[in-house]
């Protein structure tokens, strides 16, 4: 027996989705896995179709641009450019836990 596709969990999917922008993408992966099984429901709205299937994309693309930031990062990091450098919270030499 499955469950019906209520308003409530439209809503919920439709708030974690648009949460997701704020740099959430963990909340795209908890739409993703909580609402996932809504996609087989013929009956199923669109609407949590739309927002299930997003947070899914959302959350593989911003893996791949995170991917390829920290990889340009690490990498200008240690050629010693300074723009990586500046961004370090704790520099090289710094005595605080010591």
């Amino acid at each position: 027996m499955r469950a019906r596709t209520t308003p409530e969990d439209v809503d919920t999917s439709r708030i974690l989705f648009y949460a997701g922008f704020a740099f959430l993408p963990w909340l795209w992966v908890i739409n993703f896995i909580e609402y996932r099984p809504h996609l087989k429901y013929d009956d199923a709205p669109e609407d949590i179709k739309f927002y299930v299937k997003n947070s899914f994309y959302g959350f593989v693309a911003f893996m791949v641009l995170w991917g390829i930031w920290l990889s340009v990062y690490y990498s200008s990091l240690s050629s010693g450019q300074g723009w990586a450098q500046t961004m370090l919270l704790f520099q090289k030499g710094d005595t605080m836990f010591n």
